[in-house]
This record gives structure tokens, sequence and C-alpha cells, in this order.
């Protein structure tokens, strides 16, 4: 579904397919239940789980309809998320015929006058069947495979087995072990389906992702550069500290810190990547696209370490607006070591430095901030309002 996304046709048709093998998944279940394992008890369980869940009302429904009906009714929207600055952001959806490109649909809707002039605008590309209007289709779906995944995770657990005997798939995340997480290539906000528009300079911003394969002898060479260091804790909140001690090595060394930013699920480390921006701008979208990176992955906890302007205290302008630290003569550089959680803990670590005119770095001791809805957060405010809409879906 996700190759064919620009496809409608072939889109439909892989739509069909998927959502009767899903609903085949129960039925083959069922069909085998004189053989598996304390079927009676972990079965019942997904049945009462699942049996109030919308979605999945809505993939029995669907199933049906197919079958014995037509195909369902799909619709071609666009979302438009435009965002001014942290605290001023707003989104709509549009309805656009299904052959419409990306930058035809941005033609017509800043054709009015009336839509906003300045910040960032990103338009994505959403598939939506018209009995499920609140979901995009790829979400819909892979939220369905991920309550089956559970199912047959806790058919496995039962039997005392944890992998099937499934040879190589592509892609290679389809594996053998019975996994109850989403597959880590059902990306439900790729970058290949938005178009993303800075309104100030009149340009678009396009994405452009490298993937790093890690190498043992370039390990050795860092090892020597920076020296060791270990990361022993599995809790963002208690990572955050040790990774604030091998920031500050590195900043010593390089007299600068890319961004890096760990995503964590259940204790583990999910996703590590280096997200990059040129500007102001820039900055505002990649953190709203780290959110969505959050949403597909399902990560429940973050820490990422980055340079930042910062003051202390509030200062307004003569309008009463908010002066940024990066605006205000008093700033300070600081190595930001940012952590937090799903489940609301917030853990900031500020490690103010300067540069001599030769560019000797002098680090500061690290101010410990953990107030909840402390200024430092505010570029985190997209993920936690990500986690809050997981939340009101129960997406767990």
């Amino acid at each position: 579904m996700s190759s064919s996304y620009m496809e409608p046709d072939t889109f439909r048709m892989h739509l069909n397919s998927l959502i009767q093998g899903l609903r085949n998944v129960t039925f083959m279940v069922q069909k085998q239940k004189g053989e598996l394992v304390e079927y009676e008890d972990w079965y019942t369980r997904f049945v009462k789980e699942v049996a109030p869940k919308p979605l999945m009302r809505w993939a029995v429904r669907s199933r049906n309809r197919i079958v014995k009906e037509s195909d369902l009714e799909l619709l071609s929207e666009a979302k438009i998320r435009w965002v001014r600055n942290w605290a001023v952001k707003s989104e709509r959806n549009f309805s656009f015929p299904p052959r419409m490109s990306l930058r035809d649909m941005l033609a017509v809707i800043f054709a009015d006058p009336g839509n906003p002039r300045a910040g960032v605008v990103t338009i994505s590309r959403r598939w939506v069947d018209k009995a499920l209007p609140d979901y995009e289709l790829l979400h819909a779906t892979r939220e369905v495979f991920i309550e089956l995944s559970r199912l047959l995770h806790a058919g496995h657990t039962a039997a005392g087995v944890t992998s099937c005997a499934l040879d190589s798939r592509e892609p290679s995340c389809v594996a053998s072990r019975i996994d109850p997480q989403p597959l880590a290539c059902m990306d439900i906000n790729s970058g290949g389906r938005q178009e993303h528009l800075d309104l100030d300079d009149g340009f678009g911003i396009h994405e452009v992702e490298h993937r790093v394969i890690r190498d043992e002898r370039l390990v050795q060479k860092a090892n020597k550069r920076y020296g060791t260091f270990t990361v022993t804790a599995t809790h963002p909140i208690e990572v955050a500290p040790q990774l604030m001690e091998t920031a500050r090595m590195v900043l010593q060394k390089d007299k600068c810190h890319m961004p890096m930013m760990w995503s964590y699920r259940d204790g583990k480390i999910v996703d590590m990547i280096s997200p990059n921006f040129v500007d102001q701008n820039g900055k505002y979208l990649m953190f709203h696209r780290l959110a969505d990176r959050v949403e597909s992955l399902r990560a429940d906890g973050i820490v990422l370490v980055i340079e930042a302007w910062w003051a202390q205290g509030e200062e307004r302008d003569a309008q009463g607006q908010l002066i940024p630290p990066r605006d205000r003569k008093d700033r300070k550089e600081v190595l930001h070591v940012a952590a937090a959680t799903r489940g609301g803990e917030r853990l900031s670590l500020l490690a103010p430095f300067s540069r001599t005119k030769l560019g000797k770095i002098t680090i500061e001791d690290t101010i410990t901030d953990s107030e909840r809805e402390s200024d430092v957060l505010w570029p985190f405010m997209p993920i936690f309002e990500r986690w809050n809409q997981m939340d009101e879906r129960d997406e767990r």
C-alpha cells in the first residue's frame, strides 16, 4: 500500500487484499483452535480487549463489504499543517481529486488570500475511507496489524515458542519472530508523501535522509578521539545525565555537537537520528517531523542532545510578546540534553559554555531543570501533543 500510495487503482487493490488478509488471521486461528495451547484463555482475552475498539469493528465491516458488496469508498485528502512558532499552529483537511499532485494542491490552497503567509506549511497526502474519516488508511490498517500481531504473540507465548518457520521475506523487517510492536518498515508518516514550504522565503524545504551503517573501525577511531564511555541506563530520564557527560567530552574535543535524538520503546532504543536544519523555520519543521517519527515508531520515550541559545527569566517586547533567547543580548550558548516520556516525565540538563577568540571551550556546571512547562521544552511540544493524541486513540 505504501509503495503505491500515489497510484489510486493499485493502492485500492492492495488495500482490498490487505483487509481480507487481516481478517483471515482470526478465521485461521479459530479453525485450528483444537490444536492451540490454552486457546480459550488468550483468544477470549483478545476478543474482550478488541471488541470495543472502533478500528477492529471497521476492519470486520470493511472485509464483509469488499467480499460481498463493493470496494471501500475512498476519499483523497490533503492534511495541511501550518506552523508559525512553537505556540501557534493549525491543521486543516481538504478534499482533492485522487490524481492531483501535491504541488497543485498547494497552488489551490494558497490561491485563497486568507490563508497564512508566514511560517512553515506541510501538505500531506491522505487516503481515507468514507466510513472511517478520522484515520489515514496506512495508519488504520497498521493498528489492526498490531492488534493481530499481539494475538499471535499471545498464542506463541502460550505454546512456549517465539518464532514461526518463515523463510526470508521482502522487506527484510518481516521476520520469523512474532513481535507485538509495529514493524520498523511501517512508516505512517513518510516524507515521500509530504511537501514543505517556507512561507517567509517562498522556497520549498526538502527532506534528505542518509542512513549510516555502524562501522567498527570508526567506533575504534571515535574511542581513541573521545575516550570510552558506557551508557548503562535504559530509562530516558536516567539516560540523560550519562549522555550529558559524553556530550561534554565531544563538545570539548570538536568545539560543537551535532543534534542527536534517541527514541525508546519499552526500555530499548528503537531509533537513533541526527536531525539537522539551517534556519528557524527549518527547526520548527524538524521537531514536527520528529513527532511524526515518534508516532510511527510508537516510541514512549526520547532523549535529545542539541546546542541551543538560553537566557534566564523572561523578557518581552513593546507589544508584550515573549522575546526568544536567540534574540536577547544576555543569551548564552548551552549544551542541552532533554529527556521525556509518554507518561509525562520531563528533564532538561543545561550546560552553559563560552568560546575564546582562539576557539577554546569553557563549559560551566550542569543546571538541572525538571519543570514540566519549562521554556526550554517548548520545541518538544509537537512530540508531547502527538503522545496525547496517541493516548486519546488508545494506541499502546
